[in-house]
């Protein structure tokens, strides 16, 4: 395969500073070099002189339009392999379509998945330079057959003489000594199990007047084997073939390179198995014969439990070693296995194990004669797999899930059988490592759960059983609450507390998440109107979060109003928690929604900053008064560079803009620390306090804030 070069050159064109800003910050410490254009004339300046490696173009630039960038830059000689990925918000399929046709390689929505970001990079740059190598290949070929002249032969039926241009010696490994110009020359040189079928098709060519073609295996006289393509021609004289015209060509390297394109096509690069368009076909045949012959075949879809870990500790060309090893120990020992038999066209000792993708892998069990041996061949795999795989210098210890599906019965075609059976495996992931699972139409209960959990919550409010737990917002400088979030829970009356993780997509798909989003509002205020009434929490600002259902209602801002008109809050002592994409999606909408919030004095944040569009260009326009960092850029600091990077970016940001800035999920003393000295004050987290109810909260500020003067901590 060809190998990247040390250092990639990317090459971003976006009119976006933040987005420029991050694409440099992230790319290079993933070693790659970065030049940025912020329009497309610059853009397409540094394509010409500059020649990169990859383009990221975002699609609305200022002059001229992403479209019209890529199509000059495809245009560009020596681009046409230039791998262009398009960056934009625009999701609709016209867009995606056109953006294709024009000769974009992938098409990357907004907003972009920072962690993740360079490795599709990397993946897709090795993805082209294969792309790149296969067309040299076919270039070269190409290139020989355009100057090498093509043997011809003709011959003559009424007295069997043949005569053959100076190639065809060189094409079929013979000499000109040995030649005695009759057909018998041809058929000698053609290997001895296809001359029958070449002489079959000179004596129909002869009698029905018809040409032939013909590729056939030959062995020169240097023991090489050779595949030659020979076509004929009748010549008719008198309503009789008097001769026939040929021609001949070796097309041994064609056949090559079709095999590594089958196997490009139908095999996992990176473990030689085969992948998931093999697998199907392998299936389909395998279905076929079940039910021609009454019989049954089993599936394993085995995934290896939490490998995403692997690859964001360790590094994907350690999890790629993984994914080989792993392979490797399941070929033998489902090659050592009793309970897989071969039949059919296919060579099934090779295609009983495939990966299927990512880290799922199958195993495929032919002819079974009891379900129980799938439970036998999956407990065999366990046991194999719990040795260590040795990986640079450490041991790694995997854990793996399981699902069984069974031929007839667990599907009726290859889409629906593999659909059930990864349900069957995610399932066995839920009850822990190394489990089993036979897929069920019982599994199927969860649907069921899902729409009962939707009945329970229709009535939830009315029966109030919805509460609100309370998690602090502490300026860690001064040691003192200055805030905090409502944050709902459910409180079921058969299945307990539960979580806002657990009901809240269920609301948003039946419509009731604008009324619950309506409740939190109204008695997150009240609650903060009888902490200042009581003088327990003075001062404290109530952060609520505004569902986009809710945000997008026509008249929130005026809602909002009346709201706080009937509790008798100030709004000074409310403030609404919204994502980006809640922002930007219909943005002029927005703007005038936020303006009447500004105008009214509530204040506005957005919430899990970094991880939306995170845009100079928007944030410059929105009345916003904080950002939140994001709890996935704060878990891994101060130890991984690329959050550290992220978070520095974005106070760095904050401070520019003059806004007040939040960092969630701060659970240790190093993450606050490492905050505290990059200028970020205000955070929230287990670290000082866990979500409680309203009566515990109000405990816990009294507390601590009692205990820093009491201390004198400032």
């Amino acid at each position: 395969m060809e190998r990247l070069p040390a250092r990639s050159l990317i090459l971003a064109i976006d009119d976006d500073d933040m987005v420029r800003l991050m694409l440099q910050e992230i790319l290079q410490r993933e070693e790659f070099d970065v030049i940025c254009a912020a329009n497309g004339k610059q853009g397409l300046a540094l394509a010409a002189s500059e020649r990169p490696n990859l383009v990221l173009l975002d699609v609305m630039l200022p002059d001229l339009n992403g479209f019209d960038c890529l199509q000059a830059i495809k245009n560009m000689p020596g681009n046409s392999l230039l791998p262009v990925v398009m960056l934009t918000g625009m999701d609709d399929l016209e867009s995606v379509n056109r953006a294709f046709q024009l000769g974009a390689t992938d098409f990357i929505p907004k907003p972009l998945n920072w962690p993740t970001l360079p490795h599709r990079l990397r993946y897709l740059l090795r993805s082209v330079a294969t792309l790149e190598e296969l067309a040299r290949s076919e270039a070269e070929l190409r290139q020989a057959q355009k100057i090498a002249q093509l043997g011809s032969w003709y011959w003559s039926v009424a007295d069997d003489h043949m005569q053959w241009s100076e190639e065809v010696f060189n094409i079929l490994g013979t000499t000109r000594s040995s030649f005695e110009h009759k057909c018998r020359d041809l058929y000698k040189s053609v290997h001895p199990s296809e001359v029958g079928k070449l002489q079959q098709a000179m004596d129909l060519c002869v009698k029905n007047q018809r040409s032939f073609r013909l590729e056939l295996p030959v062995t020169h006289h240097d023991g090489g084997n050779h595949v030659i393509h020979i076509q004929g021609k009748p010549v008719v004289d008198d309503e009789q073939v008097s001769h026939i015209h040929g021609t001949l060509q070796d097309i041994t390297e064609r056949r090559d390179i079709e095999e590594r394109v089958r196997l490009l096509s139908y095999y996992d690069p990176l473990t030689g198995l085969p992948n998931r368009t093999l697998f199907k076909e392998v299936l389909a045949q395998a279905m076929s014969y079940c039910t021609r012959y009454g019989t049954v075949i089993s599936t394993l879809f085995i995934s290896i439990d939490r490998f995403k870990r692997i690859n964001e500790t360790l590094g994907p060309k350690i999890g790629d070693q993984v994914l080989k090893l792993f392979a490797e120990r399941l070929l033998v020992e489902v090659r050592d296995c009793d309970y897989i038999s071969i039949n059919a066209d296919y060579d099934f000792a090779d295609m009983t194990v495939s990966r299927l993708g990512g880290n799922e892998f199958t195993v495929l069990l032919n002819h079974i004669e009891d379900t129980r041996d799938s439970v036998k061949v999956a407990k065999r795999i366990f046991h194999a797999m719990q040795q260590a795989f040795p990986v640079d210098n450490t041991e790694l210890f995997l854990g793996i899930s399981i699902g069984i599906a069974v031929y007839p019965g667990d599907g009726q075609d290859e889409d629906s059988f593999i659909k059930n059976g990864e349900f069957a495996m995610n399932h066995a992931s839920e009850h822990g490592h190394n489990n089993y699972q036979f897929f069920s139409k019982s599994l199927n209960v969860a649907a069921f759960h899902k729409l009962a959990m939707e009945n329970s919550l229709r009535r939830a409010i009315e029966r109030d059983e919805l509460q609100l737990y309370y998690q602090a917002k502490i300026n860690i400088r001064h040691q003192q609450v200055v805030g905090c979030e409502a944050l709902i829970r459910w409180q079921h009356p058969e299945l307990g507390l539960i979580g806002p993780s657990q009901f809240i997509p269920i609301a948003e798909d039946s419509g009731l998440i604008a009324q619950i989003s309506d409740w939190v509002l109204e008695n997150a205020s009240r609650q903060a109107l009888d902490w200042q009434q009581s003088g327990l929490c003075q001062g404290l600002v109530m952060a609520v979060n505004v569902s986009a259902t809710q945000f997008r209602q026509y008249g929130f801002g005026n809602h909002v109003r009346e709201v706080l008109s009937n509790i008798g809050l100030e709004p000074r002592y409310l403030k609404l928690e919204l994502t980006e994409t809640i922002l930007l999606d219909h943005i002029d909408d927005a703007l005038i929604t936020l303006r009447e919030l500004q105008a009214l004095g509530v204040k506005i944040s957005i919430d899990d900053f970094g991880t939306g569009y995170s845009s100079l260009s928007y944030l410059k326009k929105l009345p916003i008064s904080e950002l939140k960092v994001d709890h996935c850029f704060v878990r891994d600091l101060p130890h991984n560079e690329d959050d550290m990077a992220i978070t520095a970016a974005i106070l760095a940001l904050a401070d520019a803009l003059s806004l007040e800035v939040v960092a969630e999920g701060v659970e240790n003393e190093d993450q606050a620390n490492f905050l505290l000295d990059s200028g970020c004050e205000v955070v929230q987290g287990f670290l000082y306090n866990k979500p409680m109810p309203a009566g515990e909260f109000a405990a816990f500020v009294v507390r601590f804030n009692s205990r820093t003067l009491i201390t004198g901590q400032v």
